[in-house]
């Protein structure tokens, strides 16, 4: 008896003659071309039968897995992506802080140059009023030494 491959030829590796006699094995059905091979090892005859219930119920697993574990990933997703919102919103809210605390000091370094400009007018102003009370002054001394 010689098995048949998927291509219809003869296998090489299924002869008789490797079944040692004294050994039982369990007689195989020649295996047709319209048969494929189950990733389990088995094969199933490619006729419109519906596929044995086990392999139903691992499809049905299998997808209930692949369901719960995407469902698993969008909800790290919404909870990554909220995250991230919150950190950008802290983000934003220490910007605009920055940015008044800026606004702020810019307001307060025009203010002093604008003081420290009115104390160098006043100081000039001081100076030559005295400079001039000295002058009189002096005038004055010199006026009343000669008479």
């Amino acid at each position: 008896m010689t098995r048949l491959g998927v291509s219809g030829e003869p296998s090489p590796c299924a002869s008789t003659s490797r079944n040692t006699p004294g050994v039982a094995s369990a007689p195989r059905p020649p295996v047709s071309s319209s048969t494929v091979p189950f990733v389990s090892g088995g094969d199933r005859p490619l006729t419109g039968e519906p596929p044995p219930r086990w392999a139903r119920r691992r499809r049905r697993s299998v997808a209930r897995t692949i369901a719960a574990e995407l469902a698993e990933n969008r909800r790290l997703a919404r909870e990554l992506s909220k995250r991230e919102e919150e950190k950008l919103d802290r983000l934003i809210a220490i910007g605009e802080e920055a940015s008044a605390q800026q606004d702020t000091a810019n307001e307060l370094r025009r203010d002093a140059v604008i003081a420290v400009r009115r104390l160098a007018t006043a100081v000039e102003e001081a100076t030559g009023a005295f400079q001039l009370g000295l002058e009189k002054l002096l005038q004055r001394l010199i006026s009343n030494t000669k008479s």
